[in-house]
């Protein structure tokens, strides 16, 4: 996907060079034009381009605040599964205080021994783009352990309950993290973007502005505004890979409540 391609390197770097490169190739075909479409004939159908370019350019307009909103959504959506996930760890490590040791224990061993491999190694590789696995070692063990659990009253039996239903909502939100991780935007719709945006700019070309300077500079205005948006869809899609991502820092927190505790 493209956005895979691009957040590949950080963000910064990568827009930087794409926005310069679209910015120039725009102004350099401006000049082409300019020196293959005369002005005066330009400037005889400039009311009627701009007719159509203010149509054109609404239009790409509204699809570009559509998909950045979109992009935001899922960005949101899926900082809201990380907290979730921790949130659920950090219930589990709390109810794991009403189960007696050992069994106890070997429960919030369990735990945080996923919450260190969640930010140690699940973390950096999303951001490296490598794929998470689908089944957690950790995180079954950590199932057959409240599974396993034998209470030995009405209370221990309810904490059982809670903790086996919370690590399948784990489970549950973990497999929605990694389908996160890359967003859904498909090819298609960036091939929309592109060829909408690609098309906007060329349009431009056609109106007459008396001055080659200034209508140069209304090209690359207008080129740099809509690549800039393009790298903000880029960046937001791929909520947990590349340098643009949510990072780890609900976990971190249940990690060092749980450390922190005596």
């Amino acid at each position: 996907m493209m956005s895979m391609s691009v957040t590949m390197h950080p963000i910064w770097q990568s827009g930087a060079v794409i926005l310069a490169g679209c910015v120039f190739a725009a102004m350099l075909l401006q000049v082409v034009v300019h020196r293959f479409l005369p002005l005066a004939v330009r400037r005889e159908h400039t009311a009627l381009g701009a007719a159509i370019f203010s149509v054109i350019g609404t239009t790409y307009a509204v699809l570009l605040a559509f998909m950045a909103t979109t992009a935001w959504a899922q960005y949101s959506a899926a900082q809201g599964l990380a907290r979730h996930e921790a949130d659920l760890l950090g219930s589990v490590y709390r109810a794991s205080h009403g189960i007696a040791d050992p069994a106890g224990a070997a429960v919030r061993s369990d735990l945080m021994a996923y919450l260190t491999k969640v930010i140690d190694v699940e973390w950096p590789a999303q951001i490296a783009g490598r794929a998470v696995p689908a089944v957690e070692p950790l995180l079954v063990h950590l199932d057959g352990a409240v599974t396993g659990l034998t209470p030995t009253g009405a209370g221990q039996s309810n904490i059982q309950s809670f903790l086996i239903s919370a690590v399948s909502d784990v489970v549950t939100v973990r497999r929605d993290r990694r389908l996160a991780t890359h967003g859904d935007i498909p090819d298609l719709v960036w091939m929309v973007l592109l060829s909408g945006g690609g098309l906007v700019v060329g349009f431009s070309f056609m109106l007459g502005a008396p001055s080659l300077a200034l209508h140069l500079l209304m090209t690359a205005v207008l080129a740099a505004s809509g690549v800039l948006v393009l790298l903000l869809i880029v960046g937001l899609s791929s909520p947990f890979h590349g340098t643009v991502t949510i990072p780890p820092d609900a976990y971190a927190g249940v990690l060092a409540e749980i450390t922190a505790a005596p």
